[in-house]
């Protein structure tokens, strides 16, 4: 009995051991791209993908990002093509970002992000962002001023979303996700170039704003952080805000310690509505020349009334544009209506968008001064 189970021991060891690949490629007959997107959808699809070539030996060789460009019928056929001038299979599951330019996003997303789901060799968590003002090209021809490519870059910066606060990062499939459901409206982040002496930089700000698959508008980066409170992402972002102290006004600098978001349909009275509640701590980080102690519960009462009534403005407007400019329900009031409250969606569902426009929203913001960096007390110069 022993030397039986020993047997199959040692041969279960073993399939370990010996265990590997379904499949393998040659690395050495690779192209690996970083990132890629699409310009053009039609007449023929536009592919630009930066893939980085490595030059020298040794065990550091140098590397340098290379942008192609490509043409073809189909999503599928232009990405075939590309091997062709590349000279080597393309293998795009290592990419970082996927890109498209304001025009695709506008005239429908569906041909750009169709072959992506439907490949076995396409990932759908790729961060996905569509380019304002500029093309796809012309973003993977700037110069970052640190990563070693546009790709590298523009991941690296997605990553920091929580302390700039300015976009919602979004993968693929996320997009895909809202875009296939039903009371509910997808949003990407946008990238635009700014200009850092005589290059041009890439940067992650702002949110473009969907409606099935078509780009409605804009949100800029202040509309885009009560974006981010509203979906309740985690943040720690700073911000200037005019604060009142003792009659006269003083550009504080809050960053955001805690933040909470709970968005519920009402239904009081027969008439639907949404009730937003958001909670906020904060840091004071900055002063500057007020001069005023925190242990005077008043002025921190005061603060935190002015602080409150700040984020309800930002947040009402916020809505107010998404509802009534865009008609675009991207903080899917629909679906929480419909899992919460199914007999009152079956009465609104035939005409949502029309409904979404006159929908009343209740605002309840409270904030609270928790941290004040290091000191309690203002720097007051000897005199």
């Amino acid at each position: 009995m022993k030397l039986r189970f020993l047997k199959y021991f040692v041969i279960f060891v073993l399939a370990l051991l010996l265990v590997g690949c379904w499949d393998y490629r040659e690395i050495a007959f690779l192209d690996f791209v970083f990132g890629f997107g699409v310009d053009q959808v039609d007449p023929d699809f536009v592919l630009i993908t930066e893939m980085i070539m490595s030059t020298g030996g040794g065990q550091e060789p140098e590397s340098q990002p290379v942008v192609l460009s490509t043409k073809g019928r189909s999503f599928s056929s232009a990405v075939r093509t590309l091997t062709n001038p590349a000279g080597l299979e393309i293998f795009y599951p290592h990419a970082q970002v996927f890109l498209v330019s304001e025009e695709v996003a506008r005239n429908g997303l569906l041909p750009a992000v169709e072959y992506l789901v439907r490949a076995r060799d396409m990932r759908t968590t790729t961060p996905f962002f569509v380019t304002k003002d500029c093309t796809v090209e012309e973003v993977f021809n700037s110069k970052p001023l640190f990563a070693k490519s546009v790709s590298e870059h523009l991941a690296s910066t997605a990553r920091l979303q929580s302390s700039l606060s300015t976009f919602l990062p979004q993968q693929v499939w996320e997009f895909v996700k809202d875009m296939l459901a039903t009371g509910v409206c997808g949003a990407l982040p946008t990238v635009q170039l700014v200009q850092e002496g005589t290059d041009k930089v890439p940067i992650i700000k702002g949110t473009a704003v969907f409606k099935l698959d078509r780009m409605v508008g804009w949100l800029n980066g202040e509309e885009s952080q009560v974006f981010c409170l509203l979906q309740g992402m985690e943040q720690s972002g700073r911000f200037v805000m005019e604060t009142k102290i003792r009659g006269e006004t003083y550009p504080i600098t809050y960053e955001f310690v805690n933040n909470t978001a709970e968005l519920s349909p009402q239904t009081e009275g027969g008439d639907l509505s949404m009730k937003i509640g958001v909670e906020l701590e904060f840091d004071v980080t900055e002063l500057g020349t007020a001069n005023f102690s925190f242990h005077d519960s008043s002025i921190v009462a005061s603060m935190e009334e002015q602080l409150a009534h700040y984020f309800n403005r930002r947040i009402r407007e916020f809505v107010e544009k998404t509802q009534k400019e865009f008609g675009s329900d991207i903080l899917g009031f629909g679906q929480m209506v419909r899992r919460q409250e199914p007999e009152i969606w079956r009465r609104y569902s035939q005409d949502w968008d029309a409904h979404l426009q006159e929908l009343a929203i209740d605002v309840e913001v409270k904030c609270r001064i928790v941290l004040t960096g290091v000191r309690a007390y203002p720097i007051t110069p000897r005199r």
